[in-house]
């Protein structure tokens, strides 16, 4: 069974965030056109063709449509259906690639509405039969720019009731978490709640393109790809 090693995907993500920051540095063109992150769709679909999923089976851009429960339908980034030797489809799996520059305090919380959202109507679908019997793997990758920004929005005023303890003291520090530790609570939480199997959490360094780092051992590009990687392989 073929596994990547971690080498080869640290290999993997210092191409993607080469592109991320190519496209990044195309000014609003690039961000606008949703491609900032193309270099980790590339990536994950390379990891799949390894595993023997076909370019036929992988679904991105505007077909990359599944049913859902409280609304019609939703969009995702990438989906993996597998045509079956009996001419059954199965949904193998459903990814996410997000990103964010600047204006965290502005837009996380935008973020963590819409990916808790995203995840609880697919698992609602998915209960009521939209996809079989199988569950897919639901995976989510997000990648914040280094900034300044990020060591911010410790502060606690208008909150109505005490935060919960994992805002107000933050497991590594002792102190409110800030955006960078808020938006690692949103994915670790998410992961424990298991609204995604699994969730990567990277920091990439402007300043020194390809170069990234990732707090949480928790939420690391390896255990994301690798969990796929299982997932798949032991479907097909």
């Amino acid at each position: 069974m073929w596994m990547p090693t971690d080498d080869e995907i640290k290999y993997m993500t210092k191409v993607a965030l080469e592109t991320f920051w190519g496209l990044r540095h195309q000014g609003d063109k690039g961000v606008r056109g949703g491609k900032t992150m193309d270099g980790f769709a590339n990536m994950i679909k390379e990891v799949l063709n390894h595993c023997g999923v076909s370019d036929s089976e992988i679904i991105m851009g505007r077909n990359a449509k599944l049913p859902s429960f409280y609304r019609l339908s939703k969009d995702w980034d990438m989906i993996v259906i597998q045509n079956r030797p009996d001419g059954s489809r199965r949904l193998l799996c459903v990814l996410e690639f997000k990103s964010m520059k600047g204006s965290v305090g502005k837009n996380l919380n935008n973020r963590v509405e819409e990916a808790i959202g995203s995840s609880t109507d697919l698992w609602k679908a998915f209960e009521n039969g939209a996809f079989g019997a199988t569950r897919p793997f639901l995976g989510y990758i997000y990648v914040l720019s280094e900034d300044p920004e990020l060591v911010g929005g410790r502060d606690r005023n208008g909150v109505l009731f005490p935060p919960l303890d994992a805002f107000v003291s933050f497991e590594r520090t002792g102190l409110p978490a800030n955006y960078e530790e808020r938006a690692e609570i949103f994915m670790k939480h998410m992961v424990q709640e298991q609204l995604y199997d699994k969730c990567a959490f990277l920091i990439a360094d402007p300043l020194n393109v390809g170069a990234y780092r990732q707090p949480n051992l928790d939420l690391t590009i390896e255990l994301l790809i690798k969990t796929l990687v299982g997932h798949v392989q032991a479907h097909l």
